[in-house]
């Protein structure tokens, strides 16, 4: 039996759940009022679809609706359909007569879960033609029988901005036309032949064709006993299964929840059910909201305290539960079997719970004997992701089976990652892991790239010159090929690539020409620079001058190619300006900042007299490159590596910057002002440090030792942190300190559980 070990700290599984008080604070207008002065030449048209008019209780009740112009206003319209929440809010909403204020998710996102927000979307523009969204009534709202009128408001149009100083663009609420329709009471028989076709869909069909999408929101609308049931059976996890969050939105809206509270929690002893954390969250919420004791009073703004304390308890109540469930699925989770064993082991090693050395050792012992029953997905992202967790050299002999299988060149997300899966052996065993990548080296099979090859600590590899030489010789070598040139050819191979390179001059792709210009600089600093030199003035087939600079990366700090970037930012082109900009801002020494200002004056000078033009939305020619250059000038200036901008900086920045740059040196001066600077130090994946100080970033301690010796004496740092990634990297937190002891800096640490 493994044991947690129990402490007597507040455990916080929804610690990151979003609470949007202004949803309790702040009156809305009422968007089912008339769209005052709605636009003549767009549209949108709200139709039932199939001209149902007539659906059973629980039935789907599929609507269309459609998105039309025919007027040559710029109209956009975004596309997205869902965000991280599983549910996409407010884009259009339902104005139902009779009321109805039934939403059978409203104690889910009302209470203290929130919207997320986020997601895929991308631009409609209409002279596509019309726009079209399938939406699903019963998503959000439940109606028992009756006979309806329905509109919507939708909220997706918007007209680019016509203020140059402010060109955001301009939301155009449209409401629809109204749609007439009847709910009627659903038979016991109706209810389960529709449950044993939706079932029998999910078992047979594939998870991506519309067939098994549609029987999964049967099931999720049907709402009777036995569909709750169903639910209960197959929801595991909201995002590692299929219909995941239907699955849980299901239960959440189904009228049976007591039913679906016990069936859960005879799942976690059910030897064949997964058990996740979200499973876990999903029961202890649908617990912790049926509980009157528990329910949210209504926001009242001159009692915040009131619901502030509420909301606390709210919160400890849902991760006692979870702490409890926890405990007891650990106790029994020897006993399940398969795909319930492999997921639950793994959830209990991430788990917030303090795990005993003996729990973890045996619930890594099975995660390595239940590995092959993991979803690839999932064994991906564990290695990848979640190492730091379940790093263990009990996963070598996985970590090898994933090197030597079969070689995933095309990043499929459902083939084992081996270029992961090599880095995690290097870092358990060196000796093993170098010649594992010397071997791959050798034989490359394709889906291994630089970030892992490139991490041994020789600087050449000459046994490699001739295989890497023959493939760019004969034209077939990948960016891979000539990324491993610049890291590992030695010298001898100078001749061979000069000519290849000349051979091609002006005409290279930017991965193959950054890497030998590289390799130039390596082998031959002074031949590199000249051919840095003529690559940046080589503009006919390729625009890969316009990225050049910041393609060297480290080796901007070389003296001849810094000066080489200052001379760049007077360069005619405003693309090559900008990315020397850039470059300097992330490499450059001290040396680079009085230019980035003469730069900057320069502009000014350039643009004072016509300011409005200066904006996103302008299309006369260039002006969208200039509109960036001095986006990259701002930023440089603020930003710099080398450099600290003080409050008299930003203001000196202000007076020569247009009006869309106001807000942002805005932050800046009040960040500044306010002495305080927020702290991020972040490993993964790759186990290399990410940092940012305020609006710094970067990487390395190295370098956020050298930034945090130009913060001025008496700043305070603030970092949120976690105890287990304070242990992980002790002495990385031990070097920041001491820093800021010797920079006279104030570092706060919170830890919090």
């Amino acid at each position: 039996m493994l044991s947690l070990r129990q402490t007597g700290s507040r455990l916080s599984y929804f610690a990151l759940a979003l609470v949007t008080l202004s949803s309790f604070s702040h009156a809305q207008d009422d968007p089912c009022e008339p769209v005052p002065n709605q636009p003549a030449d767009i549209s949108l048209q709200l139709s039932l679809r199939n001209g149902q008019t007539i659906f059973r209780r629980g039935e789907v009740l599929a609507l269309t609706a459609t998105y039309s112009s025919a007027s040559d206003k710029p109209y956009s319209l975004g596309t997205r359909n869902y965000d991280r929440s599983g549910r996409l809010s407010g884009t259009e909403v339902f104005c139902i007569d009779p009321p109805v204020e039934k939403d059978p998710l409203s104690d889910y996102f009302g209470g203290v879960m929130g919207f997320l927000g986020g997601g895929l979307s991308s631009t409609w523009e209409f002279n596509r033609g019309p726009f079209v969204a399938n939406l699903d009534l019963n998503e959000w709202k439940s109606l028992p029988p009756g006979s309806y009128r329905l509109k919507i408001t939708g909220h997706r149009v918007t007209l680019p901005g016509s203020n140059p100083g402010n060109p955001e663009s301009v939301p155009v609420p449209l409401q629809s036309n109204e749609v007439s329709f009847q709910i009627v009471e659903a038979s016991a028989e109706w209810q389960a032949e529709q449950l044993s076709a939706a079932v029998h869909t999910l078992d047979s069909a594939d998870p991506s064709s519309e067939e098994a999408q549609r029987a999964a929101k049967v099931l999720r609308f049907l709402g009777s006993e036995s569909s709750t049931q169903e639910l209960t059976r197959r929801f595991w996890d909201s995002n590692d299964q299929p219909f995941g969050w239907d699955f849980k939105f299901g239960l959440f809206g189904s009228p049976f929840r007591i039913q679906a509270i016990e069936r859960m929690k005879a799942a976690l002893h059910d030897n064949r059910h997964p058990v996740t954390q979200d499973f876990l969250q999903t029961l202890a919420l649908l617990e912790v909201q049926s509980d009157p004791k528990h329910q949210l009073p209504v926001y009242d703004e001159k009692n915040p305290e009131a619901w502030t304390k509420a909301r606390d308890a709210h919160f400890e109540a849902i991760n006692q539960l979870v702490a409890k469930y926890t405990a007891e699925v650990a106790a029994r989770v020897q006993a399940k079997s398969g795909l319930a064993r492999a997921v639950t082991v793994n959830e209990l090693l991430q788990s917030k719970t303090p795990l005993s050395p003996m729990a973890k050792t045996q619930l890594e012992e099975m995660l390595v004997a239940s590995w092959d029953s993991l979803p690839v997905a999932r064994q991906n992202e564990l290695i990848l992701y979640r190492w730091e967790q379940i790093g263990d050299p009990q996963l070598l002999p996985i970590l090898r089976g994933i090197v030597d299988g079969q070689a995933n060149p095309g990043s499929e997300v459902n083939k084992p990652d081996r270029a992961t899966a090599l880095q995690r052996i290097y870092e358990l065993s060196p000796g093993e892991g170098r010649q594992r990548i010397l071997r791959e080296l050798a034989a490359p099979r394709g889906d291994i790239k630089i970030e892992v090859l490139g991490i041994l600590p020789e600087r050449e590899l000459p046994q490699f010159d001739l295989p890497l030489v023959a493939r760019v010789k004969v034209g077939n070598a990948s960016d891979t090929d000539f990324q491993l040139l610049q890291r590992y050819a030695s010298g001898k191979l100078l001749p061979e690539i000069q000519r290849v390179y000349s051979a091609h001059r002006g005409e290279w792709a930017c991965v193959p020409q950054s890497a030998m210009l590289r390799y130039f600089l390596r082998v031959k600093p002074d031949y590199g620079f000249t051919q840095i030199e003529d690559a940046l003035s080589q503009r006919k087939a390729t625009g890969c001058y316009t990225d050049q600079l910041v393609a060297l990366d480290e080796d901007v700090r070389r003296p001849a190619i810094e000066r080489l970037a200052i001379r760049a930012l007077d360069d005619p082109s405003a693309e090559l300006a900008g990315n020397a900009a850039e470059a300097l801002a992330k490499y450059g020494s001290s040396r680079a900042e009085p230019a980035l200002w003469a730069r900057m004056e320069k502009f000014h000078q350039q643009w004072k007299s016509r300011p409005d033009d200066l904006h996103w939305q302008n299309s006369i020619p260039g002006v969208q490159a200039e509109v960036r250059l001095e986006q990259v000038l701002v930023s440089a200036i603020l930003n710099g590596q080398a450099w600290f901008a003080s409050e008299d900086t930003i203001r000196r920045l202000k007076e020569l910057s247009s009006s869309q740059m106001q807000s942002e040196l805005d932050g800046a001066l009040q960040e500044s002002q306010s002495g305080r600077y927020e702290m991020s130090l972040n490993w993964w994946p790759r186990n290399t440090l990410d940092f940012s100080v305020g609006r710094y970033n970067g990487k390395g301690m190295p370098a956020l030792k050298d930034k945090l010796a130009q913060f001025p004496a008496n700043a305070l740092l603030h970092l949120s942190t976690t105890i287990a990634e304070r242990d992980r990297h002790l002495a990385e937190f031990a070097e920041l300190e001491s820093a800021a002891v010797a920079n006279s800096l104030t570092l706060q640490i919170e830890t919090p559980r």
